[in-house]
């Protein structure tokens, strides 16, 4: 039976309410991940794509046909539709999903496993993983559904390199078993590959640009900082400020000189292709390239870039949580690394197209 006119409103503004308690829960950050709720068995509502979920009205969640994926109106879909629709066309008593690219799940996903193998409290857990295959395409829905079908008891799973799915008869249930599958994974990565390590940004010295000017949030920068702040702004002028992070999982990585190729999707897309973590200072500002969006400075962490303090903080995110990820496989002894190519893909599809569309809706 079809909802409504007012059901449907009423459902488009659930799922704006859940996706900013997501957000608060730090599941769910800028524009990443999504969010569905099945209408009947012909239709589901989801997250437009490219807008911030604080930026959400109902207008914008977006009705998806679940068999050939036609919708109606002025937004775009998730690109993930295809995942959803696979979700409900396998799981007929599901009526919520929540996608997210949570940091620990989704570290856990970047090992070359079949299935996580873990607990929480006293009660063991399965968490299957999908194999990976590239955002949005019909290969990776594929994956999900077979991974669904395989496992018919379980309400949540992992894709690969990717982020999660998780899923309820209704939100609450999908919510909880997004939580629960953020603690059973971290859990596993503190056991199996002793990275017990925070996700967040710890700034060092931050600077940003002013009439012109660099402005440096310290009064006491040390030169050798103000010397790599104004290399960076001289070779990228598209940048207009620089997060300096020495978060635990970063300063780690930044006393490790070596190449750092990527192993999450958000990782490729923001960031860029692979980072080089350099042996000495004197290499740090040949480091500077116009496609890669953080510099390593040895045994000082990272500077990360954008063109406003909302996005380098973003890639300051995503760069530490691509630094557990990478802990975690250095520890592990194995992992899947993302191709060159998918990265270079993924990479350029970002610069030219989603985050474009993300600034018209800001």
């Amino acid at each position: 039976m079809s909802m409504t006119k007012e059901e449907l409103l009423k459902a488009r503004n659930h799922i704006i309410e859940v996706s900013r308690e997501l957000h608060d829960l730090g599941l769910l950050v800028r524009t990443w991940g999504n969010i569905s709720s099945r209408v009947d068995d012909k239709s589901f509502l989801i997250t437009p794509s490219g807008i911030r979920y604080e930026d959400l009205t109902p207008e914008m969640i977006v009705q998806v046909n679940i068999d050939d994926l036609s919708y109606e109106g002025d937004y775009k879909p998730s690109s993930e539709s295809k995942v959803h629709a696979a979700c409900y066309k396998v799981r007929k008593d599901c009526g919520f999903i929540v996608h997210t690219h949570q940091v620990y799940a989704s570290c856990a996903g970047t090992l070359g496993l079949k299935k996580i193998s873990t607990y929480i409290d006293d009660t063991d857990i399965i968490v299957p993983v999908a194999p990976y295959a590239l955002p949005g395409t019909d290969k990776l829905a594929q994956n999900v559904a077979n991974r669904l079908k395989k496992y018919s008891d379980s309400n949540s799973l992992i894709m690969a390199n990717h982020g999660t799915v998780c899923l309820g008869a209704d939100s609450a249930e999908a919510i909880y078993e997004a939580k629960v599958l953020e603690t059973a994974c971290n859990n596993f990565l503190m056991d199996i590959c002793k990275t017990d390590m925070p996700h967040g940004v710890e700034a060092g010295f931050n600077s940003f640009i002013e009439d012109g000017k660099i402005v440096y949030e310290h009064a006491d920068t040390p030169e050798r900082v103000k010397f790599v702040h104004e290399h960076i702004y001289a070779k990228r002028p598209d940048i207009k400020y620089i997060v300096h992070n020495k978060s635990e999982a970063v300063m780690t990585v930044s006393r490790r000189a070596n190449n750092m190729r990527p192993l999450l999707d958000d990782f490729a897309q923001l960031i860029g292709t692979g980072l080089k973590i350099p042996a000495n200072q004197d290499d740090v500002v040949h480091n500077i390239r116009k496609n890669a969006n953080v510099v390593f400075v040895p045994g000082d962490g990272a500077y990360c870039l954008g063109p406003n303090e909302d996005d380098a903080m973003a890639v300051a995110m995503v760069l530490d949580k691509g630094c557990i990820a990478y802990t975690a496989v250095l520890r592990h002894g194995e992992g899947h690394y993302l191709s060159a190519y998918d990265c270079f893909k993924m990479n350029r599809h970002y610069r030219k197209s989603y985050s474009k569309l993300a600034d018209i809706n800001k």
